[in-house]
């Protein structure tokens, strides 16, 4: 069996040209942007948006990335080329406002909408075999993945799997959430979207990461590195190696392996540092430049690369009889607790949540914050995925 390859690159910081040259030095060191994409491909650069979110608060592809991956397309040669999400709240549009990319500075690549449904069907799905997706999306012919390297507090991570629930119109992303109301029915959900339309290339920015409240509530971190593959569930499994977080307790990982888009099994996975170098010839006159790659371990990449420290659960979830029936378990699950000296009432948390008669209201009133109904509430955090003070955050076991 040939091993799924991720390379990793180390990128210090965020500026545009050591990330467009570190972004280079990855795509090489997988075979070249051709390996992924035709020339006559109506490719979509699929960014993460969770929100409208500044670019240094590490909720959101930084714009130096989404840039970089640009520049190599339209350098290459590759005319048909949008970009964007559908954001659980606000556009794409205004994203991209926001990290201030316009068409002026995208490269020749149109900003993408996303926000026309498109309803379909799709027999093969294991879990779910009706979607709302977005016009670009079905529309394209290939899709890149630029994915963020963060927690999350359903799945542990948010990666290159996961970014792909950003296929779907963003007012339909709640309830699905109320549709798989647990980690592991909403992560084999996920594989069926990657079933239906696989990203042709997953790139992870990782330069700043988020750690502990996540996805848009936690702390900045430096990881300094940017991930590639083919491979989305490798992908995501090299990021747990980077902090220390076995893949089998991230279900986007373990059902992903399950279900056949990729694997997290560390004898299928080769993990490739790359880097750039000028060979010169005899004179001392540099030649040509050229991409090193050495192959590394699971614990040489955690030792050089990584961090032990990184705020992420690690403890496996306690079993019980009642492991599998999700309605019971919701109510043994951790849960959103709102920090009333950061609430400003504003009702955000009460408009996302997917539960018929709200697991979360304004019980006492609209001037005091929101309550939650537990026995109501799915656990899917949505509240907390949403919170534009950061307010929300998930406490209990797990």
């Amino acid at each position: 069996m040939e091993k799924s390859k991720v390379v990793v690159v180390r990128c210090k910081n965020y500026d545009e040209a050591d990330v467009y040259n570190a972004m280079r030095i990855g795509i090489e060191a997988l075979g070249g942007i051709e390996q992924f994409v035709k020339k006559e491909d109506k490719i979509l650069v699929k960014t993460n948006f969770l929100s409208t979110a500044d670019k240094d608060s590490a909720i959101v592809t930084h714009p130096s990335v989404i840039k970089g991956m640009l520049r190599i397309l339209q350098e290459e040669g590759y005319a048909d080329v949008s970009f964007g999400d559908s954001p659980g709240h606000g556009s794409s549009r205004a994203a991209i406002s926001k990290i201030g990319i316009d068409e002026n500075s995208s490269f020749g690549a149109k900003i993408a909408e996303m926000n026309e449904e498109v309803k379909v069907h799709f027999d093969a799905g294991k879990t779910c075999k009706d979607f709302a997706f977005t016009k670009e999306v079905v529309e394209s012919d290939a899709i890149i993945n630029l994915c963020k390297m963060k927690t999350h507090a359903l799945e542990r991570i948010t990666g290159a799997v996961k970014n792909v629930y950003g296929y779907i119109c963003g007012h339909n992303k709640a309830a699905g959430h109320a549709k798989y109301p647990n980690d592991m029915i909403f992560a084999r959900m996920l594989c069926d979207i990657h079933a239906y339309k696989t990203p042709r290339l997953n790139i992870m920015d990782g330069i700043i990461a988020m750690e502990g409240n996540g996805p848009a509530s936690g702390k900045p971190t430096p990881m300094r590195v940017l991930l590639f593959s083919a491979d989305p569930v490798a992908l995501d499994s090299v990021f747990c190696y980077l902090v220390d977080l076995d893949p089998e307790l991230v279900p986007t990982c373990s059902q992903g392996e399950v279900l056949k888009i990729g694997t997290d099994r560390e004898e299928n996975i080769e993990i490739i540092v790359a880097k750039a170098f000028e060979e010169e010839d005899k004179e001392g006159e540099a030649k040509e430049r050229k991409i090193k790659k050495r192959v590394v371990t699971r614990s040489e990449l955690l030792e050089k690369y990584g961090n032990p420290k990184f705020d992420v659960p690690r403890k496996k979830a306690k079993l019980t009889f009642l492991k599998g029936f999700s309605d019971v378990m919701t109510k043994f699950a951790r849960r959103p607790v709102i920090d009333k000296s950061n609430c400003i009432k504003c009702g955000v948390c009460i408009n996302h949540c997917p539960v018929p008669g709200k697991a979360v209201d304004f019980t006492n009133g609209k001037d005091k914050p929101p309550v939650y109904d537990y026995k109501k509430c799915i656990r899917c955090y949505c509240c907390q995925e949403m919170c534009p003070q950061h307010a929300i955050h998930v406490r209990g076991r797990g």
